[in-house]
């Protein structure tokens, strides 16, 4: 189990690169994993990763959205968005592979530094995939938002937007679940409606449901 949670997101990543077979991406890649480098040094050096686990599902939920998904996104790809010099359609396409090697490093980092479930199948099995999952729906709704601002189609870029942010909080609702220890059958119940999402919603833009086409 331990080596699905480490090797599940480089293998995306390398599946990616082979897929697209874009070297211009590539500095995007170590950029990320840099990052990720940094930013594990310095709660490794500088912050206390214990956490005494409140019983409220409201404060584990806001807690694991601010520290492992929003604050992480927005501040990746928001500082390399404003740092980099490119054209707004290579930023685009730059984010799946900023957020998966930022991610490959510091996900795993997050879940063996804390002291909760660190053996459960939720947190080696379900959590990265949750995350792999969470990527890719942002990085597919960061595409059909820049394409429906560009088309000045607003109800469409309402909608894309509406996804990525269900897809960030999803991820630290299933594990405030998990935390506070609701049905485990429901959670994965829930996780498997949230994985089985991405494909419906990449076939719908992909026909032109949720697109400008």
């Amino acid at each position: 189990m331990y080596l699905f949670m480490f090797l599940l997101l480089p293998l995306v990543l390398a599946v990616w690169c082979f897929y697209k077979k874009d070297s211009h991406l590539i500095p995007v890649i170590f950029i990320g994993a840099v990052v990720a480098v940094l930013v594990c040094g310095f709660k490794a050096f500088f912050l206390y990763s214990h956490r005494i686990i409140p019983y409220s599902f409201q404060s584990n939920v806001m807690y694991l959205l601010i520290r492992q998904t929003l604050l992480p996104v927005i501040l990746v790809y928001g500082l390399f968005f404003v740092w980099s010099k490119d054209k707004v359609s290579y930023k685009v396409e730059a984010f799946f592979p900023l957020l998966i090697s930022f991610y490959m490093l510091y996900l795993p980092y997050t879940i063996i530094s804390t002291s909760e479930g660190i053996y459960t199948t939720f947190s080696l099995l379900v959590k990265p995939v949750l995350f792999v999952v969470m990527i890719f729906s942002l990085a597919l709704s960061a595409k059909h938002i820049e394409q429906t601002v560009i088309n000045k189609k607003i109800v469409f870029t309402a909608i894309w937007i509406l996804i990525s942010i269900v897809s960030v909080i999803v991820p630290s609702l299933i594990e405030g679940m998990y935390i506070l220890d609701m049905s485990y059958i429901l959670i994965l119940l829930l996780s498997a409606v949230y994985s089985a999402a991405l494909p419906v919603l990449y076939l719908l833009s992909r026909f032109g449901v949720l697109t400008v086409k």
